[in-house]
């Protein structure tokens, strides 16, 4: 059953999944290539020889073939109700009209053994679902989504991911870390601050004047709150750990020549601490 899981205001950051199935380590497996293309080659033996074995029967047993082949249509003829050419007088109807006559033709045995197939299943679950204790859509989507919210849970313990913010966020110097920063920063702050931060609509974050202050809780705040009256959104949807991310690569980068000219108050960084916030 479809059900519709609406977005709540704290989302669980998105896990990047592949779509492309050729992409699974499992199809890079030199020895599971090998045992597909023998399975590939077999199976084509298999027809050849079937097909060479129906050619022999049929030339050395033609008689057992055609009795055969009878009995098959006889099969097909009992689920379709086919009705012969030469025996279509037979459900011939009366009316005509330019010279056109119908054939009332009986309704396919199959499609009518599946339409009571169906019949049957309907009268079931309306008795099951809506007579008797049979979950509804609304209780089941309430348990797909609290056994989501459990998967969930239960991940982050595993993985023992710790929730940045703003009282926790710190600079990180690893490469993957400032790597992830920097595809984040080009598929969302790029279109405003230019490539490598230069600035164009915002402003540039390659120099050391900051509008809002260019510590590591200061810069974070900003991402996460945004300031709408300079036409700048909240990117809170991206979570505490993307935007640590960027911030890493944001205080990575070094000014660049071309870049626009500084705005705001010159930030010093304290050498003692990442995270001293300084009053401007």
């Amino acid at each position: 059953m479809i059900t519709t899981i609406f977005l709540q205001a704290n989302p669980v950051e998105p896990v990047a999944v592949s779509t492309d199935l050729l992409t699974h380590p499992i199809f890079k497996d030199p020895l599971l290539l090998a045992l597909l293309s023998v399975i590939s080659v077999l199976l084509i033996c298999m027809v050849i020889l079937w097909n060479t074995y129906k050619g022999i029967t049929r030339s050395l047993y033609p008689e057992a073939i055609k009795e055969k082949t009878v009995k098959e249509k006889s099969v097909i003829a009992s689920l379709t109700a086919y009705v012969p050419v030469e025996e279509e007088h037979t459900i011939l109807m009366d009316h005509e009209y330019d010279g056109i006559r119908e054939l009332d033709n009986n309704l396919p045995p199959w499609w009518v053994y599946m339409f009571y197939v169906c019949v049957v299943f309907a009268v079931v679950y309306m008795v099951y679902f809506h007579m008797m204790d049979g979950p509804g859509s609304e209780q089941e989507y309430k348990n797909e989504l609290a056994e989501f919210k459990a998967q969930k849970e239960a991940e982050i313990k595993t993985a023992d991911v710790k929730v940045v913010d703003e009282n926790s966020v710190t600079l990180l110097s690893d490469a993957g870390s400032v790597s992830q920063g920097k595809s984040l920063f080009e598929g969302n702050c790029q279109t405003c601050h230019g490539a490598g931060g230069k600035g164009l609509n915002g402003p540039n974050l390659t120099d050391e004047y900051w509008l809002y202050g260019g510590s590591v809780k200061n810069i974070f705040n900003t991402i996460n709150q945004g300031k709408i009256e300079k036409g700048m959104p909240g990117w809170s949807t991206l979570g505490g750990n993307k935007i640590q991310s960027i911030i890493s690569y944001i205080k990575s980068l070094k000014p660049a020549e071309g870049g626009k000219a500084p705005q705001g108050e010159k930030y010093v960084e304290f050498t003692d601490t990442l995270k001293t916030d300084t009053v401007k």
